[in-house]
């Protein structure tokens, strides 16, 4: 009994020896068997993996194209608002200097308008602006610059209006010199160089080159003390009862984006 009880230990050490050495060596074998097939198996597999390749890059590529795109458009909204952006400080600037005219508006009851168009043939002379009834304005109503008067209101439409410029040859307007307050009214000339004429001044006057006339309220349609225009020629002709004085505006219209539009008082 004794015997037995030691065989079996015997035994079963035996056998996981030989268990052990069997089973490594069919390890080995399948080892060796897989290192002979694995360029087979590489060869085999070739064309799948080629496949997945081709897939996997051209899903990088649509993925970099619509990051590209996607990019581009958020760029083309950045440069938009920014030029959004630069325009309206452009604009504000302009506004700002509007405001700040180099004259003092007496009125603070007036409306900005945008010049929509401007005409300036020899014989009329007018701006568009994109304002009209629907906005308050009516006929009448005086458009002022940064620098003085540019005109009067003489037709209306519920979204646009004409003004009428000092510089067209119908425009008459009282006028007298800062300087001195001699007096006179002002017309355009028929030309395309927008100058004007200062008319009923008599030869003896004090007028001297560099004069800036002004609007006059007595018996004018326009408000009096804004600026209208800078002599820049004064003559005596014979047998003639007036001076002959012309005026460059002091107002260019040239240079105009906005005006201001208010009553005549």
């Amino acid at each position: 009994m004794k015997f037995f009880k030691l065989f079996i230990p015997i035994f079963i050490s035996v056998f996981l020896i030989i268990s052990d050495h069997k089973f490594s060596y069919v390890d080995n074998l399948r080892l060796s068997i897989a290192t002979l097939i694995s360029p087979i198996y590489l060869v085999v597999n070739l064309p799948a993996a080629l496949h997945t390749w081709i897939n996997e890059q051209g899903t990088s590529k649509e993925i970099l194209l619509n990051q590209n795109k996607q990019l581009t458009n958020e760029l083309i909204e950045l440069k938009t608002k920014l030029q959004i952006h630069n325009a309206l400080l452009l604009e504000n600037k302009k506004l700002t200097k509007l405001l700040g005219a180099s004259y003092s508006i007496k009125s603070q009851k007036f409306k900005m308008a945008r010049i929509s168009s401007i005409s300036q043939s020899r014989l009329k002379k007018q701006i568009i602006i994109n304002k009209g009834s629907d906005n308050g304005l009516k006929v009448g109503q005086v458009a002022l610059g940064t620098k003085g008067i540019v005109g009067q209101i003489t037709q209306v439409t519920p979204l646009y209006s004409t003004v009428l410029m000092v510089t067209d040859p119908t425009q008459h307007v009282p006028v007298k010199n800062e300087r001195n307050g001699v007096r006179g009214i002002s017309k355009g000339l028929a030309s395309k160089k927008g100058k004007l004429i200062v008319n009923f001044i008599e030869p003896g006057a004090d007028i001297e080159l560099g004069d800036i006339f002004l609007s006059s309220n007595i018996g004018s349609k326009f408000p009096q003390g804004y600026p209208l225009g800078k002599v820049i020629h004064v003559e005596t002709h014979k047998n003639e009862p007036f001076l002959h004085i012309q005026l460059m505006p002091t107002q260019d219209s040239k240079q105009m984006e906005f005006v201001l539009i208010g009553d005549s008082n």
